[in-house]
């Protein structure tokens, strides 16, 4: 079975209108066929490969990876099962995937994935998460293509009462790839951290998406995303709190910054706030901007070559998403890629 190029997303659709995807396929590595994704498990964490099934997820790309991503990966973590070490998910590299996550009442589960793609490929992954009551996931997503390769990544992640999220994403862009999160916050006191950096070149594009859809009282959520772009590269974030009306003393904010490093580049963003419940504190905000040029002569005023002193301020910028990040160890790890890119920008 191939692919209709009619399946994909495009600029005519709503939601993906700055993200298109149909007018970007062309003859992709893997746009008809099953991924194969490598797991690295905690001990205690089981995982199994599951028939197809018809989970409730009604995206486009949700859809196509039904059809084409073969079996369910179903990994399972048990009720109040705490690992010392995270769960790894890696080549993810072409193709449709699908992964089911369920963490058990009370249970803590750290993942750390690898989007790096192969030359010209195409990846479509689909992943399904249920915190059940009380438990805690610790996400976060580290992406990389090649400029010629295209990906979607789309989290549906299900909370009950108490659930705890914390998610970070850095993503350097490809061709056109989009990371898409839709939270259902299913019961109370759910704490949601949901932050990420984008930083582009060349004529890189990264969507950063996110729908937060709460339906009941006292939850918390916060969310926090920066951009870099440069060169002729896109950025993209869309992000939205639906507040049904039960979901009252509601405390959420948004908020999304860009740096705009070159005139040919482009960022479009779009935060919204769809609210029924009348007794809420929310928020958003959003700047698109250059770096402070009086930052720039106060620190050259002082020796710092003009490309350091750009470098040490984006850098100033961007970490900030990063600052409450739990694993030391791997909070290093992203800022050197951050350094890395400053270093050769």
């Amino acid at each position: 079975m191939s692919l209709d190029s009619n399946q994909l997303p495009t600029r005519r659709d709503e939601a993906w209108k700055w993200t298109d995807v149909r007018g970007h396929a062309d003859g992709q590595a893997g746009l008809s066929a099953a991924g194969r994704p490598k797991f690295t498990l905690p001990e205690g964490v089981t995982i199994a490969e599951v028939p197809r099934d018809d989970l409730d997820t009604d995206t486009p790309m949700a859809k196509l990876a039904r059809s084409f991503g073969g079996k369910v990966w179903a990994i399972d973590v048990p009720a109040g099962l705490q690992p010392s070490g995270p769960l790894i998910i890696e080549n993810l590299n072409r193709g449709h995937i699908r992964i089911r996550i369920d963490i058990g009442k009370g249970a803590k589960l750290s993942v750390i994935e690898h989007h790096a793609g192969d030359s010209g490929s195409f990846t479509n992954l689909d992943m399904t998460v249920t915190l059940k009551a009380s438990a805690e996931l610790d996400r976060t997503l580290i992406h990389h293509d090649p400029d010629d390769a295209m990906r979607v990544v789309t989290a549906h992640i299900t909370a009950w009462n108490e659930a705890k999220i914390v998610q970070q994403a850095l993503s350097f862009g490809g061709n056109l790839s989009r990371l898409e999160t839709r939270l259902a916050g299913m019961g109370k006191h759910i704490e949601a951290v949901l932050n990420g950096a984008y930083l582009l070149d060349g004529k890189r594009h990264t969507d950063m998406t996110s729908y937060i859809d709460l339906t009941a009282p006292d939850c918390t959520i916060r969310q926090a995303v920066k951009g870099v772009v440069t060169d002729k590269s896109r950025g993209v974030f869309q992000g939205k709190f639906h507040v049904r009306r039960p979901a009252q003393q509601t405390d959420a904010e948004m908020r999304h910054d860009a740096l705009m490093l070159s005139d040919a580049a482009e960022v479009r963003s779009k935060p919204e706030l769809e609210i029924y419940a009348d007794d809420v504190e929310c928020a958003h905000g959003n700047t698109i901007g250059q770096l402070d040029e009086s930052a720039l002569f106060y620190m050259r005023q002082r020796g710092i070559p003009l490309g350091q002193a750009r470098a040490l301020l984006t850098e100033a910028f961007l970490t900030e998403v990063f600052d409450d990040m739990a694993d030391e160890d791997l909070k290093i790890s992203l800022l050197e890629k951050i350094q890395n890119w400053l270093a050769v920008t």
